[in-house]
């Protein structure tokens, strides 16, 4: 025995690579959020459900195109079952609004339960940048849910048509030029308030079940304050949170709607305005909650 101090060398080794910073752990984040909310390396049902979805929301523009095909003069806008792109857009978001709900939870919840946002802390990443990378994730996602099958419908018409390609998607780029612009609204509209709930509660399920509530029962409480009958009761109408993209949507391609804030003479800018701020201050919650948690 001697009172002698020993070093051991246990092959620790620093690290002399290229230390990537704040960019390189948010794109770190991004890319974990996009595993998450894939379901990818981890077990097969959960990825059975955004697969699926997604096969949903590809589902119509692929029908579309194979009609296009088949019938040779086929209208979009007139002969499909679907109806036109408007519709398609609606149908698309509703799966979009799903899916946002579901994936949220996903992206947050654990992450704060666990105590991981401690190792996330502890790396050059803030609690703007977590919340930036997690939003990236998801809305990255939901986007795609909207522009892939715009895009397919979009070659497809433009390879099937009459005329030569680059004519026909040269013609056919201002409606998709819409859908896009229309695109971007649903994601604003469904997909960042989604995480609202998510910042707040503690299990993934009731997060998700709050979301899809609050969404889905918008409509028929907005419209049973604006028949209540009191003086300003039409503005009861701007609480139908479910409606408000497909107002813009169609305010973009020049068509009316009957939807509640139209009917209670909303101009279509005034439901852009409220979408904008439902993601707005679901941001700003979002990092007051996060600053504090990290």
């Amino acid at each position: 025995m001697t009172d002698r101090g020993a070093v051991f060398d246990l092959g620790y080794k620093p690290h002399d690579g290229e230390r990537l910073g704040t960019p390189g752990a948010f794109r770190a984040t991004v890319k974990d959020g996009l595993r998450r909310v894939l379901g990818l390396r981890r077990k097969a049902r959960k990825k059975i459900l955004p697969f699926f979805l997604l096969g949903v929301a590809l589902l119509p523009a692929v029908v579309f195109v194979g009609l296009a095909f088949f019938l040779g003069e086929f209208s979009p806008d007139v002969e499909s079952p679907f109806g036109g792109y408007e519709q398609y857009l609606g149908l698309a978001g509703t799966v979009l609004l799903i899916f946002s709900g579901l994936a949220a939870p996903e992206l947050l919840v654990p992450d704060r339960v666990e105590g991981v946002l401690s190792v996330y802390s502890s790396r050059p990443l803030r609690a703007r940048d977590y919340i930036g990378a997690r939003a990236t994730a998801l809305l990255g996602v939901v986007a795609a849910f909207l522009v892939i099958p715009n895009l397919l419908m979009w070659i497809g018409f433009a390879a099937l048509g009459e005329g030569a390609f680059p004519t026909e998607a040269i013609d056919g780029f201002g409606d998709f030029a819409r859908s896009l612009a229309a695109s971007v609204v649903y994601v604003l509209g469904y997909g960042v308030p989604a995480m609202l709930p998510a910042i707040y509660t503690k299990r993934t399920a009731p997060a998700s079940g709050a979301y899809l509530a609050i969404m889905f029962f918008s409509v028929p409480i907005a419209s049973a304050l604006v028949e209540s009958g009191f003086s300003a009761s039409r503005w009861g109408a701007l609480l139908a949170l479910l409606q408000h993209p497909h107002v813009v949507r169609d305010w973009i391609f020049g068509s009316f709607n009957s939807d509640l804030p139209t009917v209670s003479q909303f101009e279509p800018w005034v439901s852009l305005a409220v979408i904008l701020v439902v993601a707005g201050l679901t941001v700003i919650l979002g990092m007051r909650r996060y600053r504090r948690e990290m």
